[in-house]
């Protein structure tokens, strides 16, 4: 049994998959599938659980004329997973929306336990974001495999760092109302 399963075993709990890219013919990224994937194994440990997936359109992720998240359902979906499954998406731009967009889906569905899904290098971002706007519920982390090279990898947490400040100064803004 997973750590997930054991912390999560209620009918209110919901698993959010964060978006990555995907290109123009809506084929998500390597990183988007890692993600995909670690949320499936998380949903086949807890099918009464709920995905939420993140990611509406963007230059940087997504520039077809299908929301990102939508592909991340069909993907599931040919996985197996039911499209009763599926709670609304979340069509963000960036990690910040990713929360704030699901607030309300989250409200919506009276969840308790939520379990947020990126990669390991996405992660402390995520995390600082998430425990802040959802703290009132529990929290578990599941990180998927960034499938890049070492040098791409770096290059990531370079960046992840280098917007910590701008985070915490979006939390600072939120938490102000």
């Amino acid at each position: 049994m997973s750590s997930y399963q054991a912390a999560n075993s209620t009918a209110n709990s919901v698993i959010i998959v964060l978006g990555a890219p995907n290109d123009n013919q809506g084929n998500l990224s390597d990183i988007a599938l890692s993600r995909c994937q670690t949320a499936l194994k998380a949903y086949r440990e807890s099918p009464q659980s709920k995905l939420l997936l993140t990611g509406g359109f963007g230059a940087h992720f997504n520039q077809t004329d299908t929301p990102h998240a939508v592909y991340g359902q069909r993907y599931l979906i040919s996985q197996g997973v039911p499209e009763t499954a599926f709670a609304d998406i979340a069509l963000s731009r960036f990690t910040f929306e990713d929360a704030t967009l699901a607030i309300a889906i989250i409200e919506k569905l009276q969840c308790r336990e939520l379990c947020l899904v990126t990669s390991e290098f996405h992660m402390p971002r995520a995390k600082l974001i998430f425990s802040q706007i959802f703290a009132n519920l529990a929290l578990s982390y599941l990180e998927a495999t960034t499938p890049v090279s070492a040098d791409k990898l770096q290059l990531l947490m370079q960046h992840e760092l280098s917007v910590m400040d701008r985070e915490k100064a979006n939390l600072a803004r939120f938490a102000d109302g």
